[in-house]
C-alpha cells in the first residue's frame, strides 16, 4: 500500500526538536558558503566556479547515498519526478548562477540580506497560483521589506548596481524554486533530491561551458573552465560545495520533513546574521550603516510577514 504523502507545509513526522536543530544548522552551514565563495569569485568566473562546485557537490551527495546504502532509491524515482527534478535543477542553477554574479561585485552580507526577498516572491506566487489572500498586516510586513531594499540601494556605489539587480533576480528565482520544491518535498527522499539536483545542475553547467568553448568566448584560458584559477581557489571551492549544495541543502530538506514550512522559513532568516558574523571574523569586512539599516528592515519585514502568514 502506498503511504499517503502529507500536503505541502505539513511535517511528515519525527522529532520536532530535531527539526528546529536541523533548521538552525542549515542556516549556519549555508552562511559558510557565502563566505567561502566570495574570495574565489574575485578572480574566477561564475560559470567555472559553478561547474567545479556542482561536480564536487554531486560526488559528495552520491558518496552519502552509497555510505548510507540508499543509492538504490534513485531507481525508485519515476519519470514524472525526474522531469520535475530537471525543472527544479534548472531554476536552482539559474538562481545560484545569478547569485554568484552578484556576489562577485557586492559584499557577502548585503547579498545575503537581499536574498531574503525570496519570501516576498513565495507569498505573491501563493496569491497568483494558489489563490491565497494577503492580509493588511502581511502587506505591512512586505512594505517594511521594500523600504529596506530601497535603503540598501539608495546612494549605493556605481559598482553595486549590477550586483544589486542580479541579487534581486536570484531571490526571485529562489522563491519560485522553493514554491515548487515544497510541493514535492515529501514525495522524494531529501538525499535523493539533493544528489539529483546537484548532478543535473552540473550537467547543465557542463553544457554551458561546452557552448562557451564552441562560441570561442574563453580568450584567457583553454578548455571548459579556467583550470588555473579553479586550482588556485580549490580549497574554498570544495568548502563551498560541501557547505552549500550538499550539506545545507540536504539538512534543510530533512528539516522540512520534521517541521512546518513556516517555522523553517522563520529560522532561515537567521542566515544573514551568520554571514555578517563570519564576514567580520574571516573577511574583516563589516556592512555600512546604510546596509545595516536596510538589512535589518528586510529581516524585520520578513519575520513579520512569515509570522502573520502563519497566524
Amino acid at each position: 500500500m502506498t503511504p499517503e504523502i502529507p500536503p505541502a507545509g505539513t511535517p511528515a513526522g519525527g522529532n520536532r526538536g530535531a527539526g528546529y536543530a536541523l533548521a538552525v544548522l542549515a542556516a549556519m552551514v549555508s552562511a559558510v558558503a557565502w563566505i567561502t565563495a566570495k574570495p574565489v569569485l574575485d578572480y574566477l568566473d561564475p560559470l567555472s566556479f559553478s561547474v567545479a562546485q556542482f561536480a564536487l557537490a554531486s560526488v559528495f551527495s552520491f558518496a552519502w547515498l552509497v555510505a548510507t546504502r540508499r543509492s538504490g532509491k534513485l531507481l525508485a524515482v519515476t519519470p514524472g519526478q525526474w522531469t520535475f527534478l530537471t525543472v527544479i535543477s534548472l531554476l536552482s542553477l539559474s538562481a545560484v548562477y545569478t547569485m554568484y554574479i552578484a556576489l562577485s561585485s557586492i559584499p557577502a552580507t548585503a547579498a545575503s540580506l537581499l536574498s531574503r526577498l525570496e519570501i516576498l516572491v513565495t507569498v505573491f506566487l501563493g496569491m497568483a497560483l494558489l489563490g491565497d489572500r494577503i492580509t493588511r498586516r502581511e502587506f505591512y510586513g512586505a512594505l517594511v521589506m521594500f523600504v529596506g531594499v530601497v535603503l540598501i540601494r539608495y546612494q549605493a556605489p556605481p559598482h553595486f548596481t549590477a550586483g544589486f539587480w542580479m541579487m534581486v533576480l536570484s531571490a526571485t528565482l529562489f522563491g519560485l524554486t522553493e514554491v515548487m520544491v515544497k510541493s514535492r518535498v515529501h514525495a522524494i527522499p531529501p538525499d535523493v533530491f539533493a544528489f539529483s539536483r546537484n548532478f543535473i545542475a552540473f550537467a547543465f553547467c557542463f553544457v554551458g561551458a561546452g557552448w562557451r568553448v564552441f562560441m570561442k568566448e574563453t580568450p584567457f584560458w583553454h578548455g571548459l573552465i579556467d583550470w588555473d584559477n579553479t586550482m588556485r581557489g580549490l580549497p574554498l571551492v570544495v568548502l563551498t560545495a560541501l557547505a552549500g549544495p550538499f550539506l545545507a541543502r540536504t539538512i534543510g530538506l530533512y528539516a522540512l520533513k520534521r517541521l512546518e514550512i513556516s517555522r523553517v522559513v522563520i529560522i532561515r532568516q537567521f542566515e544573514p546574521l551568520c554571514v555578517a558574523v563570519y564576514s567580520a571574523i574571516l573577511l574583516h569586512t563589516l556592512p555600512s550603516r546604510r546596509e545595516w539599516t536596510g538589512g535589518l528592515l528586510i529581516l524585520a519585514g520578513a519575520l513579520l510577514l512569515v509570522h502573520w502568514r502563519r497566524g
